[in-house]
C-alpha cells in the first residue's frame, strides 16, 4: 500500500439535489477522469442535519511510478471516518469545555438540537475531547509531564476534566486567532440560526474553518 499524502481544501459543502457533493470543479473532474490514469475518487457519508450528503474526494498519483504515494484531497469540513461536519464536533467541545458547570451529557443534547441531529451521544464528545486534548499535548510535546492515566473503565476525576477542557479551549481559541465567535455562538441561550442542513453559514462556521486551516498547517494533520 502506497502511502498517502491529505491536502485540505476550503471549499465548503453546498445543498445539491442529489445530496452528492464533488470537491472537484466539474470541467476540472471530468478531465481528471479523461486524463489521468492515476485519478480516483474517495466518497465519505456526511450526516447533515437528517440528510446524509456523500462527498467525493480525488485521489492522484504523484508522478507516473504507479508505486508512488498519492494526494487525497479532502474539504476542511470533513475528517474521514467520522459521520458528522467537523462544525458538530467543534460546537460541542467549544459548549463543553466553556461551560464548567455543564455535563458532557447535556452539551450532547444541545449540539443535536442546534444541528437537528438524530443521534450524537456524550460519548463522541468524550471521545473528540480525549483526542483533541491528546493530540493537542503529543504536538507541544508534553504528553509525558502532563498525561495521566485514567485507568480501565473509570470516569476522568474532576481535576483530570478542567484539566482537558482548560487545554482544549486554549487551544481552540488560539487556532481561531482568538475569535470570539468560536465561543459566544454556543454560548447563545436561544440561537437564532440553526445548523439544519447546508449551506452552514456565519461566524461561528467561519471560526470553524479558520482552526482547521490553522491545526492543518502548523502540525500538517487534521483537527480529530
Amino acid at each position: 500500500m502506497f502511502p498517502i499524502q491529505i491536502i485540505t481544501d476550503k471549499r465548503r459543502i453546498e445543498t445539491t439535489s442529489d445530496k452528492v457533493f464533488y470537491v472537484l470543479a466539474p470541467e476540472l473532474r471530468q478531465t481528471y477522469l479523461d486524463e489521468n490514469a492515476g485519478f480516483k475518487e474517495r466518497t465519505y457519508a456526511l450526516q447533515c442535519g437528517r440528510t446524509v450528503y456523500r462527498v467525493v474526494c480525488p485521489e492522484m498519483r504523484r508522478g507516473e511510478n504507479p508505486n508512488a504515494g498519492a494526494c487525497l484531497i479532502i474539504p476542511e469540513f470533513l475528517i474521514p471516518g467520522r459521520p458528522y461536519p467537523i462544525y458538530v464536533y467543534l460546537y460541542a467541545i467549544v459548549l463543553y469545555s466553556s461551560n464548567p458547570g455543564m455535563s458532557q451529557r447535556e452539551a450532547a443534547k444541545k449540539t443535536r438540537i442546534r444541528f437537528d441531529l438524530e443521534t450524537f451521544s456524550h460519548t463522541t464528545l468524550g471521545r473528540a475531547m480525549k483526542k483533541l486534548e491528546t493530540q493537542i499535548k503529543s504536538e507541544w510535546g508534553n504528553e509525558a509531564k502532563e498525561a495521566r492515566p485514567e485507568g480501565t473503565g473509570r470516569f476522568p476525576s474532576a481535576e483530570l476534566t478542567r484539566q482537558r477542557r482548560d487545554t482544549v479551549l486554549s487551544y481552540l481559541k488560539e487556532a481561531s486567532g482568538q475569535d470570539s465567535q468560536l465561543i459566544q455562538e454556543p454560548s447563545q441561550s436561544q440561537p437564532a440560526v440553526y445548523f439544519k442542513h447546508p449551506p452552514y453559514i456565519g461566524a461561528f462556521i467561519d471560526a470553524c474553518h479558520r482552526v482547521a486551516e490553522y491545526t492543518f498547517k502548523k502540525y500538517r494533520g487534521l483537527l480529530l
